[in-house]
């Protein structure tokens, strides 16, 4: 079984934040599997799946993004699933926005959400595709990430679903993170 969550802050007055690039992506791929999260359990917004006849649970931390640890190892213990089999979605400052990138060692790099997630479930191996956001220099980071996307930025993601969805139905093929990493890496939507 694969659990794949997308990171956010819940509430409509988040929706559309950079720091909720991972709940917006994990939309587009319910979307494109034809499936609604809509059950909850362990403070997250879930749904059970296939994909190719795989089990997949697709995860929304219901908690805020700094505390979305306890959901994310909540699943994992709950439903037996090992930290290779899990992809985590979220914003990344550190890459220009437009940009993708696999990801399956290294530090949180100052993400709260991330730092959370990997003191609770105790891994630091966990399989991360990172959404660029960029940085501005007009913004502390808090108040970028925390900023709405503009129309601009809006439209290139919703033009690009296709291109978050075949990533991500990729790593549920192939979870090899050379090949991900070659075929997505700095990939510009």
């Amino acid at each position: 079984m694969k659990l794949i969550v997308g990171l956010g802050n819940p509430g409509k007055k988040y929706e559309l934040t950079r720091h909720n690039a991972g709940f917006i992506v994990l939309d587009s791929l319910s979307k494109e599997l034809k499936v609604s999260l809509k059950q909850h359990k362990f403070d997250g917004e879930f749904v059970k799946t296939k994909y190719k006849s795989q089990d997949v649970i697709l995860l929304k931390p219901l908690t805020f993004m700094n505390l979305s640890g306890s959901c994310v190892v909540s699943f994992m213990n709950y439903f037996k699933i090992k930290s290779e089999d899990v992809l985590i979605i979220h914003d990344e400052i550190d890459l220009p926005f437009g940009r993708i990138q696999f990801k399956n060692k290294g530090s949180a790099a100052g993400h709260n959400g991330l730092t959370d997630i990997f003191e609770k479930t105790k891994a630091k191996d966990l399989m991360r595709l990172r959404i660029g956001v960029g940085r501005n220099a007009k913004f502390s980071t808090v108040d970028w990430v925390l900023s709405n996307f503009d129309y601009q930025e809006l439209l290139l993601i919703n033009n690009n679903e296709k291109f978050f969805v075949d990533a991500i139905l990729t790593w549920l093929k192939d979870d090899n993170i050379t090949n991900l990493m070659n075929k997505f890496n700095n990939q510009q939507f």
